[in-house]
């Protein structure tokens, strides 16, 4: 089964979020698939920039 997985990382300076779509038949699955695919991505060294973005003013 198709699952379009988020995955949520807090960093030191803001958050990080990776969004894929895989193929899996639980959750675990689908989670554990998602974080193999962004290692894949790092691992590779293609390079990528940020596509979208959105401000927000604060205080």
């Amino acid at each position: 089964m198709q699952r379009k997985v988020t995955l949520q990382a807090r960093l030191g300076r803001g958050t990080f979020y990776w969004v894929c779509t895989v193929h899996a038949d639980s959750d675990e699955e689908a989670i554990t698939a998602a974080e193999n695919l962004f290692m894949e991505e790092v691992r590779s060294g293609r390079e990528w920039e940020f596509e979208d973005f959105e401000i927000d003013p604060v205080g």
